[in-house]
């Protein structure tokens, strides 16, 4: 059914995808028990494709929709739209999703159907995540997108360690959703606003960068999104991009250089080199020498435990994560920073909400200081008005089950039982015949201080361990066989 075109990206309701279902406000795809996050953005161009579904847009009209008044090139838009195409898992040969037209822009082709299945479905204007009803006032919490600046808490430890420690190969290592994508931005961010630290900063999604040459298209693109910390330390994109990667970064550092500057390279979504690595080791070989050139460039890494895949020397005598090594664990928040998380002490005071001091301490045990899991719960608990409905509804969040069993599945099988020693027994007393053991194996020992580290388990003054947060003990002992 033809309808008139819509010229701005809509979507409060959620809606389907040819079997998924798309939560706009979430900023989510899920599809039986495959849940998938999106970046806003390319979510605003989704739901802008699936407001105009049959017809045919031109990068100009996703452009005007989804970043009105900026400056874009047409990379950004091919970028997203390949990054819509990896979500679904769609082939730009034989697309069952998005087509490509020609010299005319894109169509969405797959079926858009409400939750009812009613057809023609009409998209209300998308809700803004930074203003109550039009005024000013910006709303408190931040759930499945990175954040930086007066939304950005703690980690300064972390900060300080990466912008003014000794080390110039550094690896954040954490669970899904614990805030390293968050770091890497507040780090650049800090980085691009402190000349005086001396770093000009690049971030580098790695993320979709499963072949050669989308690592190569990538870092073209980080080059792109950094251009204006760039032009500000008196380089020029132009003179320094290349086709191959590893020939625009030398080019890159060595002009830094020439101005008294060094590289800041943020790298996210790290674990995409595991792949490369598989199809072309050469090619992790190359990135080493880069990342870790003597002169002008600090690396940091962001990524998973799997990682630790990359530490295998294979054909290569020096692994890749070598120099990185040990890494930086990132795990739940301070206390204080929590607590600040909590009452959004960085808004506006008519911002903040008002939860008393036995909320918080209840908020913070719940999450285990999780920042995702605070700001998620947090934030359903304003929506309801009741603190416990919020918790119910966290219990039964599927992205929130699928993070976990994405983090059970990174560890090893000691730490598996020893998760699910502690879930059983939420007395601690599984925990405590491991301390209390006269001889605790070193496994057992080196397993539990990985575990708190990761914040998958905690550790009260007392010396006895726990499962991280409640809603990790509740999925443990439901959603696993045996639980």
């Amino acid at each position: 059914m033809d309808r008139e075109r819509t010229s701005e990206p809509t979507a409060a309701a959620e809606f389907r995808l040819s079997g998924w279902l798309v939560q706009p406000s979430l900023n989510r795809l899920s599809r039986e028990a495959e849940v998938v996050q999106l970046e806003p953005k390319l979510m605003d161009v989704l739901v802008f494709l699936a407001s105009n579904a049959g017809q045919v847009v031109s990068k100009n009209e996703i452009t005007d929709a989804v970043w009105p008044d900026v400056f874009i090139t047409e990379s950004v838009i091919t970028r997203s739209i390949a990054g819509l195409r990896r979500a679904f898992g769609d082939d730009v040969r034989n697309p069952t999703f998005i087509e490509t037209i020609s010299k005319r822009g894109y169509r969405l082709i797959a079926g858009v159907e409400s939750p009812s299945h009613s057809a023609g479905v009409q998209f209300p204007p998308l809700p803004s995540d930074s203003a109550h009803a039009g005024s000013d006032v910006p709303l408190p919490y931040v759930i499945g997108q990175w954040v930086r600046g007066e939304r950005f808490y703690g980690r300064k430890s972390a900060i300080q360690e990466v912008l003014g420690g000794n080390r110039n190969w550094i690896w954040l290592l954490g669970t899904r959703r614990i805030g390293k994508t968050s770091l890497l931005k507040q780090l650049e961010l800090i980085a691009a606003t402190s000349p005086e630290l001396g770093f000009v900063p690049v971030f580098w999604d790695l993320q979709g960068a499963d072949r050669p040459e989308e690592l190569h298209l990538d870092f073209a693109d980080a080059l792109l999104d950094a251009e204006e910390h760039l032009e500000r330390a008196g380089i020029s994109v132009a003179e320094i991009q290349s086709e191959d990667c590893f020939e625009s970064l030398a080019r890159l550092r060595r002009a830094l250089l020439s101005k008294n500057q060094r590289l800041l390279l943020l790298c996210d979504e790290v674990e995409e080199l595991i792949n490369l690595n598989r199809q072309d080791p050469s090619l992790l070989r190359k990135l080493r020498r880069a990342l870790q050139s003597r002169e002008g460039i600090r690396s940091v890494l962001g990524s998973s435990s799997r990682l630790w895949k990359l530490a295998d020397a294979g054909e290569d005598t020096s692994p890749f994560l070598d120099g990185f090594t040990p890494p930086l664990a990132i795990g739940p928040l301070d206390a204080d920073d929590a607590r600040a998380l909590i009452l959004q002490m960085q808004l506006p005071e008519v911002s903040r909400p008002g939860f008393d001091d036995a909320e918080i301490e209840r908020i913070r045990n719940l999450c285990g200081d999780h920042p995702y899991l605070i700001q998620m719960l947090c934030r359903h608990a304003l929506d309801h008005g009741s603190l416990d409905d919020a918790i119910e509804e966290v219990h039964n969040d599927r992205a929130v089950a699928f993070f976990f069993s994405v983090d059970f599945d990174l560890i090893n099988e000691t730490e598996r039982a020893l998760l699910m020693q502690l879930a059983d027994d939420s007395s601690g007393a599984s925990a405590s015949r491991h301390e209390t053991d006269a001889e605790p194996s070193a496994e057992i020992r080196t397993s539990l201080a990985n575990l708190v580290s990761l914040g998958l388990v905690r550790r009260d003054p007392s010396g006895r361990h726990s499962v991280g947060n409640e809603f990790l003990r509740h999925w443990l002992v439901t959603a696993l066989p045996g639980g």
